[in-house]
């Protein structure tokens, strides 16, 4: 079964469970209101007609099925917005597949950086980026992980074959992968920073002596009413005073606690979902070690993660108490409410604040991991790259560009074993989608995930690019003088000896032609000395004749055009050699600038 075809099922599927629960939801709904005022008019009619006895028989007989009713209705609620959750999953799957994933708000935008290595030149973040097309994360700790997977990984290489196997069993687990997603996507709040929250539960213990014994004094106050009031002669003015004085207490008191109440009670809404995250993961068997691992850390006390959070979010509920004023202000007055709760948020601090970014993490690695198997998931063509520490090595048979539509995306071969490549070619041809398609497969090798080849054999190099030069009119930095910034900082990281690849689309296209060659020219030589490699796309054909030093290690490659019945068709493949032919002048022409 295709892709597309296993993800249309599915969203088929899941259309259906939606029409049938909003059925459900809607008839329990009209069912709940006819009770109220069934109820209402029965025990309206016995307390008028009946004895008190049978209208509060009446009455008990219909709140019970109402509540009864109520909890059906909530129940069926969220089976029926955890299916629209996968409906939704299922449609951003289809997107990915039809490309149409152009439109997801979750762009990874904050993440864009014009000085970082490559990630602003391969369209690793931002709009129609690698990023928006496999992200699943969620939460903050999610999406960072993903951005360190993509921007900064740790490029040895038992790490990423370790990645690859942990990216390759998750590959096999479709209904685990969206169910973690599913969860992230039915609190908004999940996307808030957790931070605040792993702050509080690591930081020593505040809460004083005091609180702990003084929320014991209702019950002193509680006991003088009593005694009051049974005739025992306890005066009545003692309870009086004590109550006045436990008023002034809770006051007193409140302030040392209200912060941290409401530190952890702003993560009310979305503890219900982390702890759903963290049981999903505790019961799901994993044969790879990488992700057993991961999973073990939510054991290494005597109670799994998610029962702990379970246990916050139990605590979180009791808080919002205080947003119900009548109960809230009769419970603190008699009960002292805060001062409990904020002693059994200390005992849940005593016991798992030194766990919580532990929990928070693995869940971010899930969700990391899970977005690069989407991959795999809707191109299981798709091959795992070979790794190798040696050499400085490409090897690839029908490599495409990732984020290139199937239908429209041309494959190439490429194999180059320590040199370099001038590819020439007309405008348009696809020379720079070239070495983009180079640069994104290396990042998703060394990210632990499949590319889009074939076949894929690489060395473990860094990768630096210089192909998008912006200006910058503020600090008066022109197109020309950003480029040479970029190429002297490529030249710099070739000298500390490391394995390198470097991209270079157009070189010095912001000054004259004689410059540019003389200038290109002396770079080329310079990084050729340095033992690196890379590829760089061209249209001055003088740099071509590098290739003839053969001290040099420079190969020509081209793409060329073809003019059929008047138009200029491209197809995108990549030949040895140097190009041979020129469209500007049929490009100007196109779009009316004639030139004789």
């Amino acid at each position: 079964m295709s892709a597309e075809k296993l993800f249309l099922t599915r969203y088929n599927r899941y259309q259906k469970l939606e029409k049938r629960y909003a059925k459900s939801f809607d008839r329990i709904s009209n069912l709940r209101f006819f009770i109220f005022l069934t109820g209402a008019g029965l025990t309206i009619l016995c307390s008028f007609l009946g004895t008190p006895t049978q209208a509060l028989s009446v009455f008990i007989f219909f709140l019970v099925v109402f509540l009864v009713l109520v909890h059906k209705h909530s129940k069926v609620e969220q089976e029926l917005n955890t299916v629209r959750a996968m409906l939704e999953i299922q449609r951003r799957y289809l997107s990915r597949i039809d490309g149409t994933w152009v439109s997801f708000n979750d762009c990874g935008l904050e993440f864009v950086d014009g000085n970082h290595p490559y990630t602003y030149d391969l369209d690793i973040f931002g709009p129609k980026s690698l990023f928006q097309w496999i992200s699943v994360a969620k939460t903050v700790l999610g999406r960072n992980h993903l951005k360190t997977l993509l921007a900064d990984p740790t490029k040895n290489l038992n790490t990423i074959k370790m990645r690859q196997n942990a990216v390759r069993e998750l590959t096999t687990k479709l209904e685990f992968c969206q169910k973690l997603e599913c969860h992230g996507l039915l609190v908004d709040e999940v996307s808030r920073d957790t931070g605040g929250l792993i702050s509080y539960a690591e930081e020593s213990s505040s809460l004083s002596r005091v609180i702990r014994i003084v929320r014991f004094f209702p019950l002193v106050t509680i006991l003088a009413f009593v005694l009051a009031i049974s005739g025992w002669g306890l005066p009545v003015e003692v309870p009086i005073v004590l109550l006045t004085l436990q008023l002034l207490l809770y006051f007193a008191g409140y302030q040392k606690i209200a912060s941290d109440l409401g530190r952890v009670y702003s993560f009310q809404k979305s503890l219900g979902v982390f702890r759903n995250m963290l049981l999903l993961i505790e019961s799901e068997q994993f044969k790879d070690d990488y992700l057993s691992t991961l999973k073990s850390e939510l054991y290494n006390q005597a109670e799994p993660a998610s029962a702990g959070m379970k246990r916050l979010e139990r605590i979180s509920d009791a808080i919002d108490l205080r947003y119900n004023p009548i109960f809230y202000f009769i419970f603190n007055l008699f009960l002292f409410w805060d001062f409990h709760c904020a002693v059994y948020l200390e005992r849940w601090k005593a016991q798992n604040g030194n766990r919580i970014r532990a929990w928070f993490e693995t869940i971010g690695a899930f969700e990391a991991l899970t977005s690069l198997s989407v991959i795999s998931h809707i191109h299981p063509e798709w091959s795992f790259p070979e790794l190798q520490n040696q050499g400085m090595k490409i090897v690839a048979r029908d490599l495409g560009h990732p984020l290139i539509h199937p239908k429209k995306c041309v494959r190439n071969d490429i194999d180059i074993d320590n040199y370099s490549c001038i590819i020439t070619g007309s405008n348009m041809s696809g020379k720079s989608t070239f070495l983009r398609a180079i640069g994104m497969n290396l990042v998703l090798a060394y990210a632990g995930t499949a590319v889009c080849a074939r076949k894929f054999r690489c060395s473990i190099m860094d990768v630096f690019t210089s192909m998008v030069i912006r200006d910058d009119l503020i600090n008066g930095i022109s197109t020309f003088y950003a480029e040479l910034t970029r190429i002297n900082m490529i030249l710099k990281e070739a000298d500390k000896g490391r394995p390198m690849l470097y991209l270079i689309d157009e070189i010095f296209r912001g000054t004259n032609s004689l410059d540019r060659i003389a200038g290109a020219q002396v770079v080329l030589r310079e990084l050729s000395k340095k033992n690196v490699i890379g590829l760089i796309s061209t249209h001055d054909f003088e740099l071509c004749d590098l290739e003839k030093d053969r001290g040099l290690n420079f190969r020509n490659y081209h793409f060329e055009e073809q003019y059929i019945q008047g138009r200029i068709e491209f197809d995108y493949k990549l030949r040895s050699g140097r190009c041979t032919t020129s469209n500007a002048r049929y490009l100007m022409n196109m779009v009316g600038i004639h030139i004789p």
